[in-house]
């Protein structure tokens, strides 16, 4: 099978054309903050699974460069901010993403190998 590895269901959320699950989920422009209070970035963009249309990855932009995080580490969202169940400096030690582009499996594996969590559109998401 050609289409084993997810990554044609990965779209950013301005291509996206369904509805998310929850309306929150458009957090781009807020501040992301560690599990620490303090602030890592700011919320650029968001990658979208399409089947069954949650969001998977946030790509925060920091004051040096850009990054990926799963959203499994998001622990909450409000108006404000982005909270994360990470320290800022294990968000900033992580794999940079400089692309504007969705993120190939390649990239998007090794963000959540970084936190400790294993891909859904590897487990069968595809």
């Amino acid at each position: 099978m050609t289409e084993g590895d997810g990554g044609e269901n990965l779209v950013k959320l301005d291509d996206f054309e369904g509805e998310l699950s929850e309306p929150w989920q458009d957090a781009r422009g807020r501040k992301v903050i560690d599990k620490n209070g303090d602030e890592v970035g700011t919320v650029e963009e968001l990658y979208i699974w399409e089947d069954p249309s949650t969001v998977h990855l946030i790509a925060v932009s920091g004051e040096e460069r850009s990054f990926l995080i799963p959203v499994h580490t998001v622990t909450n969202v409000d108006e404000e901010a982005v909270k994360l169940e990470t320290a800022r400096d294990k968000v900033m030690d992580s794999p940079g993403f400089e692309s504007g582009d969705v993120p190939d499996p390649e990239t998007r594996r090794a963000a959540f190998d970084y936190y400790g969590y294993p891909d859904p559109l590897d487990l069968g998401g595809s």
